[in-house]
């Protein structure tokens, strides 16, 4: 590897590692169930959009200490959500209407 190669590589590594948390809280997880598109974000937001993604709703705010880490709907057009607190992590169940979430 020569010097130039050294230093873009360098600069890509720096870029990555010290990227703004703020930015890194709005990366999202989606699913998809009962005609609606679901969006999580690691500061804790489930965001729901009737129309495909064109216009997004705030659903549920957990709050920024349980960052939904992973997002799915089962064959049964249940949305399920895995969110994290302090190091553990725990499961959720959106009910059928849409409106609360349980524990699994």
């Amino acid at each position: 590897m020569n010097r130039r190669d050294f230093l873009k590589l360098s600069g890509l590594m720096s870029t990555i590692l010290f990227l703004p948390l703020g930015k890194a809280a709005n990366l999202s997880i989606e699913a998809q169930a009962g005609g609606s598109h679901y969006r999580g974000t690691l500061d804790g937001r489930v965001y729901v959009s009737p129309d495909a993604g064109r216009t997004w709703q705030l659903h549920t705010d957990f709050g920024s200490m349980f960052p939904v880490l992973d997002m799915a709907a089962d064959g049964h057009e249940n949305v399920h959500a895995r969110l994290g607190f302090s190091g553990y992590t725990f499961r959720l169940t959106l009910s059928p209407n849409s409106k609360a979430w349980r524990t699994v």
